[in-house]
């Protein structure tokens, strides 16, 4: 049982990494296909997900230590078995004559043979109940196509990292797993009692969604950031000149590219949406500057200006205080005043009268 345990906990400890990486090309995907982003079924698709995730751990984890004698130990042990419904065989011989229910339920055996059955249950359950698929014997064929990757992994020695394999490659459980992920299917079909999770058609939606604006921001700022560190950083030592680099490379993404592809930097294209004047007309470089200039540039400055006095009087905190507080504002005002107002309009889209809506809809946003 220690091995399951080590499983879900290594699942845990990576799951929320990789939810978050994947956070925003999931959105990127739902907004394209459907509009928006739904909670119930963006819910049930990450639990797909670690149960996935689970399940692929436990069947090569623990992962042993590659010593000099790792093949010689495994040698004649780690056989596979092409033989179907050993268990069956398995299970007598280990209750030794003593047929009952109690010792066959009991036996090592039966416990193994059982979980290969539970383990691709979630799968069938999932294949109908999120995935939408309506045919058994596509749902049966998926699952069984699933066993035999968890076998070929195991077969194959991980893919070759390992010199010979140590876990067994077994026809049983391509049958267990099979069997498991038909009666998971079957119990989906009585789930009228969840939540909803179809695929719902495109909203009625007029205005740019909370979401899709974070999304966009964390994909610029996104950019943004690794622009800096790995090529901007690199190429001098001089704080002054770096810090103009830097305002020079924020000037040209948010404000020239705003302006070549009239209100599009790349993260609002990925998510549909674009900035526009509140009159209609064409945005302007005036507006551009207005907008994102003061409430971009200002609060770098402010954290460049203040690094530096940081760095040649450490011992004083207040700078450093001061610069937090100014963030806080900053915070609020471009951040959380957006869930403030109906319009969702932060001091950045008031300060330059602009407003944010959806690419290809007209009069969105007003």
């Amino acid at each position: 049982m220690s091995q399951y345990f080590e499983a879900i906990r290594t699942s845990i400890l990576y799951f929320p990494l990789i939810a978050v990486l994947s956070f925003v090309p999931y959105a990127y995907f739902q907004y394209r296909k459907v509009g928006y982003v739904q909670f119930n079924r963006s819910l049930v698709f990450y639990i797909f997900a670690f149960y996935a995730m689970t399940a692929f751990f436990l069947t090569i984890l623990p992962l042993p230590e590659i010593t000099e004698d790792f093949c010689a130990r495994r040698a004649g042990k780690v056989i596979p078995s092409f033989f179907p419904f050993r268990f069956v065989k398995d299970t007598f011989r280990e209750v030794q004559g003593n047929i009952s229910l109690f010792s066959i339920v009991k036996s090592n055996a039966f416990m193994v043979t059982a979980f290969n059955v539970l383990l691709l249950m979630p799968l069938g359950f999932f294949l109908r109940y999120l995935f939408q698929i309506r045919y058994v014997a596509i749902a049966t064929f998926i699952g069984l196509l699933s066993s035999l990757f968890f076998e070929v992994t195991q077969l194959t020695a991980l893919y070759g990292l390992y010199p010979c394999r140590y876990r067994h490659f077994e026809v049983d459980d391509l049958i267990t797993n099979t069997f498991g992920c038909f009666i998971g299917f079957v119990i989906a079909r009585y789930s009228d009692l969840l939540p909803n999770v179809s695929r719902k058609p495109l909203l009625n939606q007029s205005d740019v969604t909370l979401t899709q604006r974070f999304l966009a921001i964390f994909v610029d700022s996104l950019l943004v950031i690794l622009f800096t560190s790995y090529i901007i950083e690199g190429i001098s030592t001089n704080i002054w000149l770096l810090s103009l680099m830097k305002v020079g490379l924020i000037f040209f993404y948010f404000i020239l590219v705003s302006k070549l592809t009239n209100g599009q930097t790349f993260g609002k294209k990925l998510l549909g949406i674009r900035i526009i004047r509140m009159d209609g007309l064409r945005l302007t470089y005036r507006d551009l500057i207005a907008r994102y200039g003061i409430f971009l540039i200002l609060p770098f400055l402010v954290g460049e200006i203040s690094r530096f006095l940081i760095d040649t009087r450490f011992d004083d905190k207040l700078y450093l205080f001061l610069y937090l507080l100014f963030l806080a504002i900053w915070f609020f005002g471009t951040v959380m005043v957006t869930f403030i107002r109906k319009d969702h309009r932060g001091w950045l889209d008031r300060f330059a009268h602009t407003t944010q809506v959806l690419v290809n809809r007209n009069n969105a946003g007003y």
